[in-house]
C-alpha cells in the first residue's frame, strides 16, 4: 500500500482481458504506469476509459489532441500525464519548441502551434481558469476554425484530461522516466 491507502497493482495482478488490452500501451511506454496500477482495480473501468478515450480522441489530429492534453496537464501541474504526453508528442514528429508552445513554457514560441492548436489550447484554458462558466464564445470561436465536431470532441478531451491530471494530482502519481525538458 502506499500513503494514500490505494494498492499498486501489477500487470500479472490484473484480469486477463485487462491485461491483453493494457500490453500495447505498456510496450509502447515501456513500463506500466501508476495511473494503470491504481485504477485496475476497478473491473471494467480501464476498459471502458480507454473506449472512451478512443472515441473522443479519433476525430482529432494527434497534435490537436496533444496540445489539449500538454495545455491541460500543465496548467493543472500534473507532471504524471504531462511528461507522458510530452514523450509522446516527440514519438509523433512533434518537436521540444512545439511541445514548449503548447505548454506555453516561458520564452516558447508560440506562432509555432497553428491556428487549430492555438484555437484549443485557448479553449482549454478558458474551460479551466473559467471552470467552464462564460466560455461559449471560445467554443464557438473554436468551432469556426477546427468545425463543430472537432470543438464538441475538445471539449470532452478537455474534461478527460482535467479528470485525470486531478487523480494524478491526488494521488501524487510518478513516473518511472523524466520530462523531455
Amino acid at each position: 500500500m502506499s500513503t494514500d491507502g490505494l494498492k499498486r497493482l501489477t500487470l500479472d495482478d490484473i484480469e486477463a482481458s485487462l491485461r491483453a488490452d493494457l500490453e500495447p500501451t505498456v510496450a509502447r511506454l515501456g513500463y506500466f504506469g501508476e495511473f494503470f496500477q491504481v485504477f485496475s482495480a476497478v473491473p471494467g473501468a480501464v476498459q471502458g476509459f480507454m473506449a472512451y478515450t478512443k472515441a473522443v480522441k479519433s476525430p482529432l489530429a494527434d497534435s490537436e489532441n496533444e496540445v489539449l492534453a500538454l495545455a491541460v496537464c500543465t496548467a493543472l501541474g500534473d507532471s504524471y500525464e504531462r511528461i507522458q504526453h510530452e514523450r509522446l508528442s516527440l514519438k509523433l514528429g512533434l518537436d521540444l519548441n512545439w511541445i514548449a508552445a503548447a505548454e506555453g513554457r516561458d520564452g516558447a514560441d508560440m506562432s509555432l502551434l497553428n491556428s487549430n492548436e492555438t484555437a484549443l489550447r485557448t479553449l482549454a484554458l478558458a474551460m479551466l481558469t473559467q471552470f467552464g462558466k462564460g466560455c461559449q464564445h471560445h467554443i464557438a470561436d473554436a468551432a469556426a476554425i477546427i468545425g463543430p465536431q472537432k470543438a464538441a470532441a475538445a471539449l470532452l478531451q478537455i474534461t478527460r484530461f482535467t479528470s485525470i491530471a486531478t487523480l494524478c494530482n491526488a494521488l501524487a502519481l510518478t513516473l518511472p522516466v523524466p520530462s523531455v525538458f
